[in-house]
């Protein structure tokens, strides 16, 4: 109203996707990761219909069933039942249709009579498996999953894995958008990193999910980067791999740092995590847990060797501390972005243990 009579600008446009372009194949299972704000749930909404863009098309080819916020699609003062058939009835689908599939929904949930109680007397994780049971039982050639696995027990989280496996394994369509890195790198075979409404990255999993954890813990530590400059007594100054990329199970890992100590009598430790993801670690080692004397000086160069390391193919990254003299206190850590090791065989894991196979014929 005020645009409409004083005849200025006074609002500010706020772009969710910019230029957001790709393609999915039939058969094959999409991960969307990113920050809070990145624009995956819009993403994700523009795909299921709910959302129409400004600019641009989306084009669908299939029945799509979304779970997308809890409770979408629901009325609070149905009963589990009555939202079952008021779902099918929004999408559209003939009633025996739905009946038909009422015993595998109420199967899947584990509801019982809860099924006949108002929605409004649910739990969170109630609805989740009444919102999961439903859209997975109704037989969708796309389906979309936003979020909701963070939501629920352990066991009903493995159970709606399962099922996500084995629409997968049938050669469904799935888009998954979810925080956990692990189930985006299990479930999809291709991964878009959304970052400030454009895409960051896109690619094998492999590739894409090393990057995005490390730009996390890279994000988080720049957050404190400029307290611990001015406060910390020992800083690492650089941190690099001492070798060319990719590396080959056998070859030698070495790492150089430079670390640089704003006293020359200050004791401090040096450790490297050798990792996978942020809650997976491959090695941790320091020069406390080595059993070395603390460190002092005001420069000091370390290069850190690994002979011949026994590690699988894949994405790997190091993560270095420099510690007090118990080693417990962190005074300056520094990540290295993901280096790979090429990989020469099917074995799957992360060490290479030697094996000797014997037959016989009894």
């Amino acid at each position: 109203m005020k645009e409409y009579f004083l005849k200025g600008n006074r609002h500010t446009d706020f772009v969710a996707l910019d230029h957001v372009s790709f393609s999915i194949r039939k058969g094959e299972t999409l991960g969307i990761v990113g920050e809070n704000g990145a624009g995956k749930s819009t993403l994700l909404q523009l795909i299921a219909g709910t959302l129409s863009p400004t600019s641009g098309e989306v084009a669908v080819k299939g029945r799509v069933l979304a779970l997308l916020e809890l409770g979408i699609g629901f009325h609070p003062d149905f009963t589990g039942r009555e939202n079952i058939f008021f779902y099918g009835d929004m999408l559209g689908l003939p009633r025996s249709y739905v009946q038909s599939k009422f015993n595998d929904i109420l199967d899947f949930s584990g509801l019982g009579d809860f099924m006949n109680m108002p929605l409004k007397t649910y739990s969170t994780g109630m609805q989740m498996r009444l919102a999961f049971s439903l859209v997975s039982s109704l037989e969708p050639e796309i389906l979309i999953i936003d979020e909701a696995l963070s939501v629920g027990d352990i066991y009903f989280q493995k159970k709606c894995i399962d099922r996500i496996m084995d629409f997968k394994n049938n050669g469904k369509t799935i888009i998954f958008c979810s925080h956990s890195t692990y189930h985006v790198n299990v479930l999809c075979n291709k991964v878009i990193w959304l970052k400030d409404g454009a895409i960051e990255m896109s690619g094998e999993p492999e590739k894409v999910l090393p990057a995005y954890e490390y730009y996390q813990l890279q994000k988080e530590g720049t957050i404190r980067e400029a307290d611990r400059e001015a406060y910390a007594p020992v800083l690492i100054r650089e941190l690099s791999l001492l070798h060319t990329q990719p590396l080959k199970r056998g070859d030698d890992l070495q790492l150089s740092a430079l670390l640089e100590s704003k006293g020359e009598e200050t004791k401090y430790h040096f450790s490297i995590s050798l990792k996978v993801d942020p809650s997976w670690g491959v090695y941790f080692t320091g020069t406390h847990i080595a059993g070395k004397e603390p460190l002092k000086g005001k420069k000091k160069r370390i290069i850190v060797t690994f002979p011949k390391i026994q590690i699988l193919g894949g994405y790997y990254y190091i993560h270095a501390r420099v510690l007090d003299e118990s080693g417990f206190v962190v005074f300056h850590e520094k990540i290295l972005p993901p280096f790979e090791v090429k990989k020469d065989s099917l074995e799957r894991g992360v060490c290479y243990l030697e094996n000797h196979w014997e037959f016989q014929d009894l």
